[in-house]
This record gives structure tokens, sequence and C-alpha cells, in this order.
């Protein structure tokens, strides 16, 4: 990857095109092409502008401001819109904070393109300070949350190429907007929060689709799940439907797990559209994990 330069893609709340977060961006071909075809291989950040922040026809809402990091790993053309393409998106990641277009370098003017490219030593500017987690003016490593992050002390200090490749800083990164930010410590199939001695949340940040099968760390590919349904959730015993139902298989499940689940049959998710799980992500998870039937 060229140390050089990053790209920006922007990318709405509520995207108009066929964007998947975290797996592919949609984007017509006669404007952005070449720009794009530099960035193939290179670092990319995702930029939420003012317009579509409540809606995808929404003027306003958004949020101004950088909210997360990917790679394009190649591209591919849309075979139902032969004047569109798709970017195909690698080792997504959330940022802990979104950091907003006025605090950086680069000109909320030049972002009326919705593909650019920055200096690559502003992109790890950025980077920095939306995966660092700070309590008041107090470092990372003073805080006690829910989750345990200990691996986003000092991010400033490491290697950018090593905070965004490390599976730790990753792994830490994804439990915080999981487990805190989106969840607050709540399994999400048994309504249950329950804490440890020290304050942490006795859950996972669970991927719906997994890592092993270029599953994103991003919050729509993420949910809180109690050590016990995780496990029943990786071996495809329970899944969620895209009405946030509990999927059961008929056989197999144990009946004090069973016990375990939310009575009502739903899935205890988030209000917010854009903090939900992707449909694809749950597709993916019915079709290639789940044993039961969809």
């Amino acid at each position: 990857m060229s140390a050089q330069t990053a790209g920006v893609l922007v990318m709405r709340r509520f995207p108009g095109y066929k964007d998947i977060p975290g797996l592919r961006y949609h984007y017509p071909k006669e404007s952005y092409q070449k720009t794009i075809e530099r960035l193939v291989g290179k670092l990319v950040l995702f930029y939420e502008p003012r317009r579509g922040g409540t809606s995808p026809a929404s003027v306003s809402g958004g949020r101004s401001a950088f909210t997360g990091l990917g790679y394009i790993d190649s591209l591919s053309p849309d075979p139902e819109s032969l004047d569109h393409a798709y970017a195909e998106l690698r080792y997504c990641l959330d940022f802990n904070h979104i950091v907003p277009i006025k605090s950086t370098q680069i000109s909320g003017q030049a972002l009326q393109t919705a593909i650019i490219e920055v200096p690559f030593a502003e992109a790890q500017s950025i980077i920095a300070r939306g995966l660092a987690i700070e309590v008041g003016n107090n470092a990372m490593g003073d805080r006690h949350g829910l989750a345990d992050v200990s691996d986003l002390e000092n991010l400033g200090s490491r290697p950018m190429i090593e905070v965004i490749s490390s599976r730790r800083v990753r792994d830490a990164s994804f439990r915080y907007q999981i487990i805190e930010k989106v969840y607050q410590g709540r399994c999400a199939l048994s309504g249950l929060r329950q804490t440890n001695g020290n304050g942490r949340a006795e859950v996972d940040a669970a991927h719906i689709r997994a890592v092993a099968a270029d599953g994103p760390d991003t919050v729509r590919n993420g949910i809180a799940l109690s050590k016990t349904l995780h496990w029943a959730f990786d071996r495809g015993l329970v899944s969620i439907g895209d009405d946030a139902s509990i999927l059961t298989v008929e056989r197999g499940l144990d009946p004090m797990i069973r016990a375990l689940l939310r009575p009502d049959g739903l899935a205890l998710l988030p209000a917010a559209g854009d903090q939900k799980p992707h449909p694809t992500f749950l597709k993916w998870h019915r079709s290639y994990v789940y044993k039961g039937a969809a």
C-alpha cells in the first residue's frame, strides 16, 4: 500500500445507492472510475455528510464527520446497472468516536465530491483520534467500562499500519462499540444485563458474519450475546430473522438454553436504524451457519 495517499468515500447513514456497510461501496463509473482505480489496495476513510441523516431522501441530519475506515480490495461491475460499479471492501472498522470534519485539515467543499484522495498523514491523524478512547482528560487506561478494551491504550504512539491491522486492536474497538455504545452490556437474545465484580459486562461482542468469512468489524455486523448464547449462535442453534424474531432449531438446543431466550421471541435490537444488524449479515448467518429452517 502506498504511504502517500489515502481515500475518502462519502457514505450516507441511510445510503441512496446499494452500499453494504463494511462490504461494498456503490458508485457511478462516469464520475469516479479513474479516482477509485487509484485507491484500489489503499486505506479509505468513510465520511458521513449532512445529507441523508434521517432517511435516504433527507437533506439534513447527517453528522458531517468521519465514521470509520477500510481498504478497497477490488472493483467489480454492477450487473444490474452497467453505468455503476462496486468497490469491494475489506478490513472495515467503525470509529469509537466520530471525527468532525471541522476538526481536520480536509475541507467540506472537497467532499462535495463523493470520492477523493487525501494525504496519508491526515488519514492517520483522523484514525488515531477516531479509535482512541478517553474519559475527560484521563488516559484510556484509567477508565473502567463495561468492556475490556485495554488494547486501545496509547494508539497514537504506535505505527498506524500496525494499529489498523492488529487483530487485538480491532477486537477491542469492536467490543467497545457493541458492548458499551450500542447494547450497553445487555444480551440481545436474553435481554439480561449482568456485570462481574469489576463492573465488566458478562456479554461478548459477537460477529454475525464471521471474521473468517470476511465479516467486518462494524456495528451492523455485531450483536451483544451472553457467553452461552454466543456459543449457540456460532454453532447455528439460534439465529435472528429480519423482523428481529429469534429463530431456534427444532432439535439439539438444550431446554435450559432455550429458557434463556426472551419470552416474546424477539431479539432486543437497537432502535436506531443505522445500528441494527444489517439484513445482509443476518441472511449470511441464516444461510451458512444456522441449522434450522430459516
